[in-house]
């Protein structure tokens, strides 16, 4: 058994949760596959680990397969690696208390912030699962990782554990220079030590509607029924038009007209009536915001929920559909959340991003995505783990952990509701570049022509009905 970090399937920020029936990617392969180093020099040094121990990366540098540097630049890059300099963060001690000095040095890490029972751990290797696992057990704390370089680990230890000795090799006089210097590495050391405000902000905004709370537990309850969720949604004439709204829509196509509460619920199942109650509620909490459009939003949140169903009617690859109007409805929901807690910086990302465009711009000016945010805010909210991973990976879906065929599914509606309904001529090349999605949710290209034919038919019905004003 080797002794190579392991890391979640591209889920940096939840690296450590696994068990879940996910297998994590082992951090080798994935610089195999980032061509940094060859399945040769792996397999080299895996025997060399074998015979003398230590960690893959390490021994992968100490034979010089791997620069440190370019190891330090792979883990920048992974999607939602958030990164932060210690020396533009001061750390209350209680926080630097969690953590035994011991296991700091043991493990290059240092405990950055806590919110509840949410840890963030700066670490020179933030995919590193096992050390992660190992002080969440003894914590019993939720850790997430944040990248930080090794020089700045080395500095915070020898600044907050004053005990640290000459023989533990940490007693260099602190650095505050970043891994390669310059002007531009300062002012991103400056912009990304507000990550863990950030995140910290995002945890106070709002929790979801006392009436969403409560059909939640209804449904928890082991003899719940579809009249007592019915009741309880009825209770909320707003939440309750919302819903009666949406089951009549063309999405659902249900073959009569739905005026009742309870019929909805019966026609839509507990599952789907809590996820569009979800849904609706999440963008409504938001609708007073002086920060965005609240109607431009929910009109193309709309818009990607009704093509979110469209496409997963035609994917013989997924699994289940339950969840996944709610999930393309507020897919997006972490633009709100940033542009609540950051309006200045948010502001200046470009309107017209999209794409990796959008999540490099919101890395370059906030030091955060809209992805990670509205993870936070599914997370926050404790919504259901489908909706959470479609939030956070709909522009990368084959790096979710699981559910990858529903965040694909996303990935492509949120791109299908840009189509232009004058025609399919405006529309041809539309799926170009978007054929991996297809080929990992079974949609078959041949379909497609139809696809966007119902989906611009149900747009069409949507907008006539009044549903998205």
């Amino acid at each position: 058994m080797t002794n190579e970090y392991t890391g979640p399937n591209a889920d940096p920020l939840g690296a450590g949760r696994q068990g879940r029936g996910q297998t994590p990617k082992r951090i080798g392969q994935m610089l195999v596959e980032a061509g940094l180093v060859t399945e040769a020099q792996l397999d080299e040094a895996l025997r060399q680990q074998s015979r003398r121990g230590g960690k893959i990366v390490e021994v992968l540098i100490s034979l010089g397969y791997l620069e440190a540097s370019a190891f330090i630049r792979f883990l920048a890059h992974q999607p939602g690696m958030a990164s932060i300099h210690l020396d533009h963060y001061e750390v209350p001690q209680e926080i630097v208390g969690l953590v035994p000095r011991e296991f700091a040095i043991t493990h290059e890490v240092f405990p950055i912030d806590r919110l509840g029972n949410l840890l963030t751990l700066g670490m020179v290797c933030p995919l590193d699962g096992a050390t992660i696992r190992k002080l969440e057990e003894d914590t019993g704390l939720r850790v997430k990782p944040i990248l930080c370089a090794p020089a700045d680990i080395r500095s915070a230890i020898q600044r907050y554990y004053r005990d640290t000795v000459d023989e533990e090799g940490y007693d260099e006089a602190p650095s505050t220079a970043s891994p390669s210097g310059g002007l531009e590495d300062l002012a991103g050391s400056i912009r990304l030590s507000t990550v863990a405000h950030l995140v910290r902000q995002i945890q106070h905004l709002p929790t979801l509607p006392a009436t969403v709370r409560r059909v939640k537990a209804a449904m928890e309850e082991p003899d719940s029924s579809l009249k007592e969720v019915a009741r309880v949604i009825a209770q909320d004439p707003p939440l309750t038009a919302k819903v009666l709204s949406v089951a009549n829509s063309a999405s659902y196509g249900f073959p009569r007209k739905v005026s009742d509460i309870g019929m909805a619920v019966s026609l839509l199942g507990l599952r789907e009536t809590y996820a569009i109650a979800v849904g609706a509620s999440v963008i409504d909490l938001f609708d007073t915001s002086k920060n965005f459009d609240y109607k431009a939003f929910w009109r193309a949140s709309l818009w990607c929920a009704t093509a979110t169903l469209v496409l997963a009617r035609r994917a013989a690859n997924c699994p289940q559909t339950t969840g996944l109007f709610a999930a393309g409805l507020i897919h997006d929901i972490g633009r709100i959340a940033l542009s609540e807690v950051a309006p200045d910086r948010y502001a200046r990302v470009g309107a017209g991003l999209e794409g990796e465009d959008l999540l490099e711009a919101e890395e370059k000016v906030v030091g955060f995505t809209h992805t990670e945010a509205g993870y936070e805010l599914a997370e926050h909210w404790e919504l259901p783990a489908t909706i959470a991973h479609v939030i956070r990976f709909h522009h990368r879906p084959d790096q979710a952990p699981t559910d990858q065929e529903a965040a694909s599914i996303v990935c492509l509606a949120n791109h299908i509701a840009k189509a232009d309904s004058a025609g399919n001529n405006l529309n041809e090349g539309l799926f170009t570049g978007y054929e991996p999605h297809l080929e990992r949710c079974g949609i078959d290209p041949g379909a497609l022509e139809a696809i966007l034919d119902e989906y611009l038919a149900q747009k069409e019905a949507l907008a006539a009905s009044g549903i998205a004003d």
